[in-house]
């Protein structure tokens, strides 16, 4: 009888405070640590409607010397004029706002299919530019973690630990930190991060010797 009563507290409890808790969780994801002057900004590929405006925004409050977006892979030819057209957009919409915008060199056929590819066309990019030290990416709040875990295995694989990395998240207008799980594009977001963080956790920790292709 005391085992059923503690656990019917407990349930109690988790949902009085869901919202608390749930805010908490969305929280483990975020990292917003940016700071002005960094040598490059880099807008990484993924969500048009968040990353190329916060991106500028930033730039015009001097965050960054150079701003360089990562290039989405065509990789379904069918699909090569959504995925060509999803690149200029980002690009058009930056440059409208005055910022000198440039493709990041991709090493992977012209663009990349994952943020790991993203962060290997960056160590690429930085081993052929050692001047450069601090470095800014900009991509979704949910997506700030997972990124910066992937940048930083892969700077160290690849002896660039010496590289500052700051992560900048992209705010939604749909959905935040305290209010993801009341709408259906929140859920989704948090849902598969959680899955594609711990898929990462598993391949970066068993794959040490992360080198560009």
């Amino acid at each position: 009888m005391k085992k059923l009563l503690f656990l019917v507290i407990v349930v109690l409890l988790l949902y009085i405070f869901r919202a608390d808790w749930l805010s908490a969780y969305a929280r483990l994801f975020t990292i917003n640590n940016a700071t002005d002057g960094s040598d490059v900004m880099i807008i990484l590929s993924g969500n048009i409607d968040t990353r190329p405006a916060y991106g500028a925004k930033l730039y015009h409050e001097g965050y960054a010397k150079r701003v360089f977006l990562t290039r989405e892979k065509n990789f379904n030819g069918k699909f090569s004029p959504y995925v060509d057209a999803i690149n200029a957009y980002a690009e058009r919409q930056l440059k409208s706002m005055d910022v000198p915008v440039e493709f990041l060199p991709s090493t992977h056929d012209e663009g990349a299919m994952s943020t790991m590819d993203e962060a290997l066309d960056t160590v690429a990019f930085l081993k052929a530019n050692p001047d450069i030290i601090h470095v800014t990416l900009v991509t979704d709040a949910p997506h700030t973690y997972r990124s910066w875990y992937a940048f930083q295995k892969a700077f160290e694989a690849n002896g660039l630990g010496h590289i500052d990395l700051k992560m900048a998240a992209a705010p939604n207008a749909i959905f935040d930190e305290n209010n993801w799980y009341t709408t259906e594009k929140g859920l989704l977001y948090y849902f598969t991060e959680s899955i594609k963080v711990l898929m990462y956790w598993v391949n970066l920790e068993n794959n040490p010797n992360i080198t560009p292709t």
